[in-house]
């Protein structure tokens, strides 16, 4: 990208190792300031003409609906991160939010299981406080926290 994200903070997205051995083959002949990604006259590549001349035609040739928006490629990304076991911080610092509250209420739905593990290490927690023996204040009056009225 040239310039700065919409949030003007440079970040890095890692890759698999994968698609870093596919792209190598693509950089083996560049320079360092050269793009990676061009139109076919060697102009940077935009989000619209990209649009227009690859993926359209792209989605079109693999009989996929046109309701898939480019936008939903960076959802199934984030998914398919958290399936990876990203943890939500980790996603977060992906995709560019600066709130984490922003990827939860975005991505949060996809971590059902950890959720369902942590309420269960909440009953555990819960049980072990409920068996612990409660000191009474230096008041002598109930248990604790009860004689400054918490």
């Amino acid at each position: 990208m040239l310039g700065s994200p919409k949030s003007h903070q440079s970040r890095t997205i890692p890759i698999p190792r994968s698609l870093a051995s596919e792209l190598s083959e693509l950089v083996e002949y560049k320079k360092a300031e050269d793009l990676l990604f061009t139109t076919l006259s060697g102009t940077p590549l935009r989000l619209p003409n990209w649009r227009r001349d690859a993926f359209h035609p792209t989605r079109s040739r693999a009989g996929i609906s046109n309701q898939l928006r480019v936008h939903d490629l960076r959802h199934t990304a984030a998914s398919l991160m958290i399936q990876a076991g990203y943890p939500p911080k980790m996603l977060q610092e992906v995709m560019g939010h600066a709130s984490i509250t922003t990827t939860l209420d975005l991505y949060g739905h996809f971590y059902p299981g950890d959720m369902d593990r942590y309420a269960d290490r909440l009953d555990t927690a819960i049980e072990e406080a409920s068996t612990a023996k409660i000191r009474p204040t230096e008041t002598g009056e109930g248990e604790a926290g009860e004689a400054s009225g918490r």
